[in-house]
């Protein structure tokens, strides 16, 4: 369970916190780009960019973002489909066939791809914390979110065997920290 304490007092920062700060609160960007040739202005670009989590973007707006889904024969049959894929990685996961070991280039980008991979999943998971929490989601939208979170991270730990990558995925920034 992520801990909702304030960034500023925590010891350690990854920047996954961060970037997590700035989907929760928001961020707006707001600028103009003239691109020029032999200083002739020909193509204007205006920007205007919001990002923010849904919980954020419903709570300032007032309103559920969306329609309000139904239960639906559908969702149950995707949570039977996403279970059932859980159990088949679960199962194969010790069976896995070591590939032998790969290159050290290779490892590396696999490590690197896998690693944003975590962050991108990490950043979602607390999304849906956020949202679990405001009671924004239906307990089927939260079963599928789980098992799908479950089998991501299923098939994170099957490449990790693959790629013959040992321990815990994350980056270090230097003075910026670990990634995660």
């Amino acid at each position: 369970m992520q801990t909702h304490e304030p960034l500023y007092r925590r010891k350690k920062v990854t920047l996954v916190d961060a970037l997590d700060r700035v989907i929760d609160k928001g961020a707006y960007v707001d600028g103009e780009i003239v691109l020029r040739v032999a200083d002739i202005d020909l193509v204007f670009i205006g920007l205007r960019l919001l990002i923010t989590s849904i919980s954020r973007a419903e709570k300032l707006s007032g309103r559920r973002m969306g329609a309000m889904p139904q239960h639906r024969a559908e969702d149950l049959a995707q949570i039977r489909k996403l279970e059932h894929q859980l159990r088949a990685l679960e199962h194969n996961l010790s069976q896995t066939i070591d590939v032998g070991k790969p290159k050290e280039a290779s490892n590396g980008i696999a490590k690197l791809t896998l690693t944003l991979i975590e962050l991108i999943k990490q950043l979602m998971e607390r999304e849906t914390i956020r949202r679990i929490d405001l009671g924004t989601l239906k307990e089927t939208e939260i079963q599928k979110l789980g098992l799908t979170f479950k089998l991501m991270e299923k098939k994170i730990q099957q490449l990790k065997i693959i790629f013959g990558i040992k321990g815990e995925l994350n980056l270090d920034l230097g003075p910026l920290g670990n990634l995660l």
